[in-house]
């Protein structure tokens, strides 16, 4: 409170079930939302307790669009903050705290739209959703992470240590669609082996780092082979140091994992020699840090992602990286940049794209066949949503619908001259026309 006393009301909601049930990452990023609404509202000697519905107002007001906020967000932002500011005082509303939440959505307006579906920004779509051509994202990679100069040239000057590791992960997300928070967190028994008998390999992603449950994923058998030259090279180096250093042998607060059975169980033993056992699936990100492995060499940690002093590297550390990533490409004229989630949005759109060729041309099969064979597969919308794991098929269509909507009849009505066409050609082709979709000349 302003007087320096909790407001235990407050505290009380973030140790309720309606935020504990919340992903860790939704938790993450909802607190400091709600923390900066009440803020608004004390600094005006408002009572959160009374707060309108005109207090919102002047709060999204001011958080988008006043000259006077050094630091104003766009649409997209502003959603999530209405949506962690509605999950807190529904909460409140329900313990009697409030009477009216701010955000109630049972206040119709003349044009029938309730108060906050008039402040839910329209262009969060566009803001939120981007996407990068295969070509686009070679580019990106290569002078971002990779030490190339935008003419395709390696940079002389370039002297990256971690390029391996960040290629590797950068290949992981590109070809598996997995959240950041999933792919960021993998330990090495969630890696799959290599099979060259097949392009994609099937793993699983753990419940306490996916966004509310366990789930199969797929990933290419070149981004193991990436993931997998890292581990024996630089990841290997980093420990070595690490070993050298003493670093591991100080820790005290670890679990050494000594094996894990075929029900996904870890059993460990601790410094201490107390043995437990936790189910993989409830180990989240914080959890993973703490976990290490015995090899002849020594202990090294569980999780693939390391820093070059050896230790786990904390999921949200990619942020950062990519974010350098992107300011090395605007250096040298390179108009490309990419965050973390894109390279799922563009997983995605290549499945999607590649599904519906593959439906609509190349099965040679009347259309009586063709509904015979999405009754038995699924639907291309169906399969898509089960590799990115959404529990919901609105969710996918809602996110991946804008850049495909005229793809069908495209192929329909041109089928002739786009016989020879390629995947990538089709890409390249709806990016043309979407204006979320990033492409990039051929170099």
């Amino acid at each position: 409170m302003p007087d320096g006393r909790p407001d235990i009301e407050v505290l009380e909601f973030f140790r309720s079930a309606a935020f504990q049930s919340l992903s860790q990452g939704s938790q993450e990023s909802y607190a400091p939302d709600i923390q900066l609404f009440l803020s608004f509202l004390s600094v005006q000697d408002l009572d959160w307790r009374a707060a309108t519905f005109e207090h919102l107002a002047d709060y999204e007001f001011w958080r988008r669009r006043d000259h006077q906020n050094p630091h104003p967000v766009g649409a997209a932002k502003f959603a999530r903050d209405l949506a962690a500011i509605k999950k807190f005082y529904d909460w409140q509303q329900w313990r009697g705290n409030v009477a009216v939440s701010p955000v109630a959505r049972h206040k119709p307006s003349e044009a029938g739209d309730s108060d906050s579906t008039r402040l839910q920004p329209s262009a969060v779509r566009s803001v939120q959703l981007k996407w990068l051509t295969p070509r686009a994202y070679k580019r990106w990679r290569d002078v971002g992470l990779g030490g190339y100069c935008g003419d395709g040239r390696r940079d002389a000057t370039w002297r990256g240590r971690n390029d391996g590791r960040n290629l590797a992960f950068a290949e992981a997300l590109w070809s598996s669609g997995l959240r950041l928070r999933e792919g960021g967190t993998l330990v090495l028994a969630e890696v799959p082996s290599v099979d060259t008998q097949v392009r994609y390999a099937k793993a699983r992603v753990g419940q306490a780092v996916a966004k509310g449950r366990s789930r199969d994923f797929w990933i290419s058998a070149a981004a193991i082979k990436s993931i997998d030259n890292y581990v024996i090279s630089t990841r290997a180096a980093a420990i070595a140091r690490a070993q050298s250093e003493g670093r591991y042998a100080a820790l005290t607060e670890i679990r050494i994992v000594d094996t894990v059975d075929k029900h996904r169980r870890v059993h460990y033993t601790t410094r201490d020699g107390t043995t437990g056992t936790v189910p993989l699936d409830s180990l989240d990100a914080k959890d993973r840090l703490n976990y290490y492995i015995t090899t002849d060499d020594g202990l090294e940690p569980w999780m693939v992602w390391l820093s070059e002093a050896g230790m786990p590297l904390p999921y949200r550390t990619w942020e950062t990286i990519f974010a350098t990533a992107n300011k090395r490409c605007q250096t040298l004229e390179v108009d490309i940049h990419c965050y973390p989630h894109m390279l799922r949005h563009s997983f995605a759109l290549r499945m999607l794209v590649t599904l519906i060729y593959a439906h609509e041309r190349k099965m040679g099969i009347t259309p009586a066949e063709r509904r015979e064979y999405r009754h038995i597969f699924g639907d291309p919308w169906v399969l898509v949503q089960t590799l990115l794991g959404h529990a919901n098929l609105e969710t996918t269509r809602n996110c991946y619908l804008e850049p495909v909507s005229g793809l069908q009849g495209d192929l329909f009505l041109n089928d002739d001259a786009a016989e020879n066409a390629s995947i990538g050609d089709f890409i390249t082709h709806i990016a043309a026309a979407a204006p979320g979709i990033v492409d990039t000349e051929e170099q």
